[in-house]
């Protein structure tokens, strides 16, 4: 049984698998979000490690293989904040809680502990006399300490050992990082291609989804979801409402996920931009005809100062915020752009 790939990735990974013997000891991995980068890079590990490879490609039945699925290979390590670990303890619901040990805030970044810790890892030989595979995602979430602490094995990388640093924004990685990497550019897939996968997935009303996600298939599955379609259709419904009550949909939205407030918004002044310019709407297809309505009439100069504001408010999103206060300040200033 061979590994599940994503088709748009297949080329670029056996093309890269072919060379593995002059593979570079770093990779940044990039692209635009949604496209499965994270799994391009555990392919690619995979295949690295794999002890019977068919056409570059990992066999998905030899030892290494199935200790690679089993997360516990003694040749690959995978570093990310703790905030994204899956590696909970299961808590007893029912148990006395202890004030003692109440669970600290997990980090949203990549540690200098972290990088600390795989010390031994990075320098004793490898188990199976292969490739060693550290993989670090997101790599924009390394704090400066670890930065500067991967910055010695970046530097004097141990031999037959490859780095993945996965990455949706690189301008934040550290130059220092940067330039001791090769960059890796996944390719995005075509719509076509999209869809069928899409389509393969199970995934109803895949090309909505796929619109609103902008291209990105992986995206794509999170949005066909029919709770979020629904609050999505609540707020664009507001955001269409020349008359709306925007402080009553602040309160009614305060406690939704705001990056998905923030995507809704974002997207929706990309279309109303795009529908004035072309007459094309990309995101909000079923709201066509109020894209359109609204972009007829509304202050551009006005609308790239609210994008603006946009852009602000989601490089904010992960430090305390007042939600209603917020989304108060956003859609005030929507309503102004669009009258």
């Amino acid at each position: 049984m061979s590994i599940d790939i994503l088709p748009w990735h297949r080329q670029v990974l056996t093309e890269l698998l072919s060379r593995r013997d002059t593979l570079p000891h770093a990779l940044l991995v990039y692209g635009k979000q949604g496209i499965g980068k994270l799994e391009f890079a555990r392919a690619l590990a995979q295949s690295l490690l794999c002890e019977s490879p068919q056409r570059a490609i990992a066999c998905g039945t030899c030892p290494a293989c199935n200790w690679f699925r089993d997360g516990n290979h003694p040749d690959f390590r995978e570093l990310l904040p703790e905030s994204m670990s899956e590696d909970d303890v299961a808590v007893d619901a029912d148990a006395p809680v202890d004030p003692e040990v109440k669970e600290k805030k997990k980090s949203k970044e990549i540690k200098i502990e972290q990088i600390r810790e795989i010390a031994a890892f990075m320098t004793l030989s490898t188990h199976r006399a292969g490739f060693r595979v550290l993989l670090l995602h997101p790599a924009e979430t390394l704090n400066p300490a670890a930065a500067n602490a991967l910055l010695k094995t970046l530097e004097e990388p141990p031999p037959h050992t490859v780095i993945l640093l996965v990455s949706d924004r690189v301008g934040r990685l550290l130059a220092t990082i940067r330039s001791r990497c090769q960059r890796l550019l996944v390719p995005s897939p075509d719509e076509a291609t999209a869809l069928q996968w899409l389509d393969s997935q199970g995934i109803a009303e895949s090309a909505t989804a796929l619109a609103q996600a902008g291209g990105a298939p992986l995206d794509a599955m999170a949005f066909a979801d029919a709770d979020y379609q629904s609050d999505r259709s609540a707020f664009v419904r507001v955001l269409s409402d020349g008359n709306a009550d925007y402080i009553a949909a602040a309160q009614a939205f305060e406690k939704s996920d705001l990056v998905n407030v923030l995507t809704w918004l974002q997207t929706w002044v990309s279309d109303l931009a795009l529908s004035r310019f072309t007459g094309e709407i990309r995101h909000h297809r079923d709201q066509k005809a109020a894209i359109s309505r609204i972009a007829t009439r509304l202050d551009l100069p006005g609308l790239f100062r609210f994008e603006s504001q946009l852009r602000q408010a989601r490089r904010s999103i992960n430090h305390p915020l007042n939600a209603r206060l917020l989304l108060e300040q956003l859609l005030i200033s929507y309503s102004q752009a669009i009258r």
